[in-house]
């Protein structure tokens, strides 16, 4: 079986791939042609239809991660290519980067660096006056196994109320998880004073977080986005944050990746920014990298995989 690998992956994984097939990856000369792969691992390369009927060979897309808007999911469906992603391997890794870009912003610490980096002549300058989580409220926008990893992490961690939003998740469901379900969004946005969102990218979330939405938070509230860059309208968040609308924002996803330094947003003492590094942990890497592979290697033996995008 040839595997091809566009995208590097941790080197246990990558060994372990070799074991079980002949292995393209992304410093070979002939990874831009996939015409002969049987498989593919894939993290933020793009497999267009083209792509897929240019390798007739091609058996299973597995997806490093979770989202897999970088994947032509019907065309893989029409030519009868199975898809995978690794639902559990990063839940660990996105939830743990939230809650820190959420008390980086609380607590001002990219600025409060900045700030020493240019030269203070006192201790606790009053802009850096930040706020406590203790007692406040989180809304949490997706109610997946990442939206409920930062929630139990913020109500036991931080003292927080945890409500949130999610169509796809009963009341009934949500109430046994210790979340209030709120079914109308802008009005769990009018009363959370943290909003967090884990959500894929599909047409009904994208620009789900735009002027409207915006415009009900409290100009205290902090909104963090660790899912895909498109269900905040930056624009939006811009004149938001630069007019004091809300209080602070933190993003790890971007419009367009990698966004450009110019990106207005960059300008902002109240805005936090990590260039999609919530997967980039050691034990996620290896986790998504082993997954992908354990799925290929069952395709390869005729047997049904764990993890198939339906």
């Amino acid at each position: 079986m040839r595997i091809y690998i566009p995208d590097p992956i941790h080197n246990l994984p990558l060994a372990y791939a070799e074991k079980i097939g002949e292995v393209v990856k992304w410093d070979d000369e002939k990874i831009a042609d996939w015409h002969d792969a049987d498989a593919l691992i894939v993290r933020t390369a793009k497999v267009t239809k083209e792509k897929m009927h240019q390798s007739p060979n091609l058996k299973i897309i597995a997806k490093h991660g979770i989202g897999t808007d970088n994947i032509d999911i019907e065309a893989a469906k029409e030519l009868g290519i199975i898809v995978t992603n690794t639902p559990h391997a990063n839940m660990e890794s996105v939830a743990e980067l939230a809650v820190s870009l959420i008390l980086s912003s609380a607590r001002k610490v990219p600025r409060a660096l900045n700030m020493l980096r240019n030269g203070l002549d006192k201790l606790a300058p009053k802009e850096l006056t930040g706020v406590e989580l203790d007692n406040k409220t989180v809304g949490l926008i997706g109610l997946g196994r990442i939206g409920q990893k930062v929630g139990n992490i913020l109500r036991y961690g931080f003292n927080m109320d945890v409500i949130g939003f999610d169509p796809y998740l009963s009341a009934e469901a949500a109430e046994k998880l210790g979340i209030k379900k709120y079914e109308d969004l802008i009005e769990m946005l009018k009363i959370s004073d943290v909003i967090s969102i884990s959500v894929p990218l599909v047409p009904s979330t994208v620009n789900l977080i735009a002027k409207s939405e915006l415009s009900v938070m409290k100009e205290s509230s902090i909104l963090v986005n660790t899912s895909r860059g498109k269900i905040v309208n930056e624009a939006d968040l811009y004149d938001a944050l630069s007019t004091n609308k809300i209080g602070a924002a933190a993003l790890d996803v971007f419009e367009i990746e990698p966004p450009s330094k110019d990106n207005k947003l960059f300008e902002l003492d109240n805005f936090i920014g990590t260039p999609h590094i919530g997967a980039a942990t050691e034990e996620a890497l290896i986790k998504m990298g082993q997954t992908a592979i354990e799925e290929i290697e069952r395709v390869k033996n005729g047997e049904e995989p764990f993890y198939k995008v339906k």
